[in-house]
């Protein structure tokens, strides 16, 4: 084995490029200063009450001032056209398109995320608000995730 080729140089040589990227490119990437973190959600669900379920999840993310984007059966919420021409993140994107052409449900829950729309990231606080009010009103288990990186 060549001197310089061992995994711990690998990884020191990626992690010094990732250093020297120029702004743009982490723009670009969505990386460093760039990343925007989200909260995910997944709620089990039957048909008779999905609507009554994403409704729930809706109004406790308007309540605190931040988007759900996501969906179950058929169903998916997405921003309005008052934030504008927003870019949706990549993880976003993936889980409408699998949402609206999937036939057959794969899932019988709704899943997605909440995005701060004027931030980079959701709080601690409101991360915490938003876990108190989904027990309150959805009265079901569910599972959630905090600091989810939306772009990678």
């Amino acid at each position: 084995m060549r001197k310089g080729n061992t995994i711990r140089s690998i990884i020191g040589r990626k992690i010094k490029n990732n250093r020297k990227m120029k702004k743009r490119l982490r723009k670009k990437l969505h990386k460093g200063e760039f990343q925007q973190f989200g909260i995910s959600i997944y709620v089990p669900v039957n048909v008779d009450n999905v609507k009554e379920k994403l409704d729930a999840i809706v109004d406790v993310a308007e309540n605190n001032n931040i988007l759900f984007i996501g969906g179950g059966f058929g169903y998916f919420m997405l921003p309005s056209a008052e934030y504008g021409n927003m870019d949706i993140p990549k993880k976003i994107e993936t889980l409408i398109n699998f949402i609206a052409l999937s036939n057959e449900p794969q899932h019988k829950a709704i899943i997605g995320y909440f995005i701060n729309p004027y931030e980079k990231e959701i709080s601690i606080n409101i991360a915490e608000k938003v876990k108190s009010e989904l027990k309150e009103v959805l009265q079901t288990e569910f599972k959630i995730n905090e600091r989810i990186d939306l772009w990678n």
